[in-house]
């Protein structure tokens, strides 16, 4: 089934994607990508994607059944980013709260740009974001402990909570991206040598079970049970404006950013990731 052609215009209205679009001329287009129905597995894709101090993980989804059950865009290892209520959440691992969009009501037959940016385990320093626009509680984020196994669209243990629609341009970054690097590119398929970026599964194939990382790392993807590939109108395009390029990662102009950034993450991981110590202060 092919999503209708209101609800790209739709997305394309909203005034905060309307300053990124202007970069360059969008026009909508078919791809064949993957739609994941009742009896899926999802997609093994290696391990080691997630830090342990900043990340983010981006992803388009589209809804065929409403998210009033749990549905997963992203597993590894015991953290979680899924729907559930018709709210975007994450957890990073089985015994903490979750970090939730409030009223969000996300709806099928609609995509949608889902993001997490986790700076450190500070209130208010991991942030969610729904078509670019921030909406979550704010609450701390503790630092993802274990490195496990990587799926998309599922997770092994819960076989009963795939996700039930199509999921596009899944990417992960090993820092903690900004509102206004996020809506930059959303609209855009990326090349895989971007700053940063550390998985980058755009899921346009068409073909196969062999999903491509288009990142240096090459991790693939294995679709696994039953996904079969539909052509669909999908809202990200390929950019045609160099200048609105990312810099690749083998840009030496970009070395003393990239000292300052690192710097500031081996700061928060020092400062806000380490386990809180109880005890007496001598004077």
């Amino acid at each position: 089934m092919l999503p209708q052609e209101s609800t790209i215009k739709n997305i394309r209205k909203s005034p905060l994607l309307q300053e990124s679009n202007t970069a360059a001329t969008m026009s909508e287009q078919m791809q064949n990508i993957l739609v994941f129905a009742n009896d899926h597995q999802g997609i093994a894709a290696g391990k080691g994607a997630l830090a342990q101090g900043p990340f983010t993980i981006e992803a388009w989804v589209y809804l065929t059944n409403p998210a009033t059950e749990t549905q997963i865009i992203f597993a590894e290892g015991t953290a979680l980013l899924y729907l559930e209520s018709g709210e975007l959440k994450f957890r990073a691992n089985s015994s903490v709260e979750p970090i939730t969009s409030v009223g969000a009501e996300l709806l099928p037959d609609q995509w949608y740009h889902l993001a997490i940016s986790r700076r450190s385990r500070r209130p208010g320093d991991t942030k969610l974001y729904i078509n670019s626009e921030q909406n979550d509680n704010q609450i701390s984020v503790p630092a993802i402990t274990t490195i496990g196994h990587t799926y998309l669209a599922t997770h092994p243990e819960r076989s009963n909570c795939g996700l039930q629609g199509k999921l596009l341009e899944v990417r992960v970054w090993r820092h903690a991206r900004s509102h206004s690097e996020i809506q930059a590119n959303m609209m855009y398929f990326l090349s895989g040598r971007e700053l940063g970026l550390v998985r980058c599964w755009s899921l346009t194939e068409g073909m196969g079970t062999v999903i491509a990382d288009k990142t240096l790392n090459r991790v693939q993807g294995k679709v696994l049970g039953d996904a079969t590939w539909e052509s669909s109108t999908v809202p990200v395009q390929v950019n045609t404006n160099r200048s609105t390029h990312l810099c690749h990662a083998t840009g030496m102009e970009d070395y003393g950013y990239w000292f300052k950034e690192i710097s500031q993450w081996q700061k928060d991981v020092s400062q806000n990731d380490r386990p809180y110590l109880r005890g007496r202060i001598w004077g």
